[in-house]
């Protein structure tokens, strides 16, 4: 058995061992440099005011009055105030609201849209010296297209800026020369991204799962057998081994668990067969009830129209089956608006209503406004709005759910599952168990230290697998190579 195990463990070390060198040292880069997002507030920075003087011609939108939507906004689309709708699963819908028609959006449009914007864009100036309309490329994958359309714009700034923008007229990504550089070195060796193995999501699941076991696996081996042999060197040494051997051994003893730890939550970040999958339920639609129709929108964009609010973009968030719109205005300020464009703030006793509805006959342990971070909802590596309304129910799991005060918007949900994916995963993924370790520059130098080790680690063993198994090959071509 020992024989056994100390075979597989070199074999696992050939097998997967540069996978856990470059997933260590990837770690460190994207500490700092994180995978291309959308920026709402990027995009809120390219748009214009509202033209509501162009506004709005609705009689003859093709629509049935009950016709239901998951997503109604209205912008400025080169000048035009534009009428943004969304119907799952199908391509987002534009209506020019000068004319009140349908209305196509192709590359002269996205052309002319991103020529635009770039002087709010850029930092600095630069020209456009390419265009093309592609399907997906390296940078677009999880990108909310609309499902249409998507055109990428390359200029020559300082920054080397590449812009993408959707079929639905919306500026969805902008990716510069530094973020796409070091992302060859971070995230996608990090989550083999490799667009032609992302194109196929299952089959990129199934290797990224795959391979974690085996790193689960030769972590397990490496650190039993480590384990075993400490303090089995001559007058009571820590090792047996010398040289190399010796460090590998040392490093194995000192970074092994923290190594296992982030091979296996690493591999939990797949959820892999659903391990971690959370139950929901239709929390979201208990608070904001039925999806806003045609015949409501078409009237309140019209008392809109009459109102003109101050706003570069309005988005439909219902609360409770009544329409309301967030009008966002050029310095990213939202102000929640009723039907008819009147200010309509939400209040405590609307977000306690929306809890009532969310717990249902389980009931309310506790419910109130939150100005701080808990335990499970922080930004450590994403911003999260605070203060934030938090409703904890009296079930056995004490579900959570988090409440944007400013729409009533379902933001987060944690279950017993989510609990521990936050541990499991997060905590021993990111080392963000408490808001002390959060706190930068110590968690710097904490999870840069065991990266380190984890490097180190994975360099000897890898190295040392190596030459044995070629020592292997070589001893079995000269057993082979005997003469009978």
């Amino acid at each position: 058995m020992w024989r056994a195990l100390i075979i597989i463990h070199r074999y696992l070390g050939i097998a997967v061992g540069l996978l856990m060198v470059m997933w260590f040292g990837s770690g460190v880069v994207m500490m700092y440099v994180g995978y291309p997002r959308a920026s709402e507030a990027e995009r809120i920075r390219t748009l214009t005011p509202i033209a509501w003087q162009a506004c709005c011609h609705l009689a003859r939108v093709p629509f049935r009055d009950d016709q239901q939507f998951t997503g109604v906004q209205v912008e400025n689309v080169l000048g035009v105030p534009v009428l943004r709708l969304r119907r799952s699963p199908l391509p987002d819908e534009l209506i020019d609201l000068a004319q009140g028609k349908a209305s196509t959006f192709e590359m002269a449009d996205a052309r002319a849209l991103v020529l635009d914007a770039a002087p709010r864009l850029l930092e600095s100036g630069g020209a456009l010296v390419a265009a093309d309309t592609i399907a997906r490329d390296q940078w677009t994958f999880g990108l909310d297209t609309g499902r249409g359309a998507l055109y990428r714009f390359s200029f020559d700034d300082p920054a080397g800026s590449i812009v993408y923008v959707g079929g639905n007229g919306r500026l969805l990504l902008r990716t510069t020369r530094t973020q796409r550089l070091w992302n060859w070195f971070g995230a996608i060796p990090h989550w083999l991204y490799l667009a032609p193995l992302r194109a196929n999501g299952p089959l990129w699941s199934q290797i990224v799962i795959w391979t974690s076991i085996l790193g689960t696996i030769l972590t397990l081996i490496g650190l039993g057998l480590g384990i075993v042999q400490f303090r089995r060197g001559k007058d009571r040494a820590l090792s047996p081994y010398r040289g190399l051997f010796y460090w590998h051994h040392l490093s194995g003893l000192v970074f092994g668990i923290v190594t296992l730890t982030f091979v296996f939550s690493g591999l939990l970040s797949m959820n892999p067969w659903g391990l971690l999958e959370s139950r929901r339920g239709a929390e979201a639609a208990r608070i904001t009830g039925p999806l806003p129709r045609w015949g409501e929108i078409r009237n309140s964009v019209a008392a809109l129209a009459q109102r003109a609010p101050s706003a570069v973009s309005l988005s439909v968030r219902p609360l409770a089956g009544q329409l309301y719109w967030l009008a966002t205005a050029a310095d990213g300020t939202i102000t929640r608006l009723d039907a008819a464009g009147r200010p309509a703030p939400l209040t405590e006793d609307d977000l306690d209503q929306a809890a009532v509805r969310l717990a249902g006959a389980t009931g309310i342990a506790t419910r109130r406004l939150v100005e701080r971070e808990d335990t499970y909802y922080f930004s450590h590596h994403d911003q999260v709005v605070l203060p934030v309304y938090r409703v904890i129910l009296n079930d056995p799991e004490q579900t959570r759910y988090y409440l944007d005060p400013v729409s009533g918007a379902l933001l987060q949900r944690t279950d017993g599952t989510g609990r521990l994916h936050r541990w499991l995963f997060a905590g021993l993924h990111r080392l963000d168990f408490t808001a002390a370790l959060r706190a930068r520059p110590i968690w710097d130098i904490v999870m840069i230290t065991v990266l380190l080790g984890g490097i180190a680690l994975s360099c000897t063993g890898l190295y040392l697998a190596v030459r044995r198994v070629r020592a292997d090959i070589a001893a079995a071509a000269r057993f082979l190579g005997r003469k009978p």
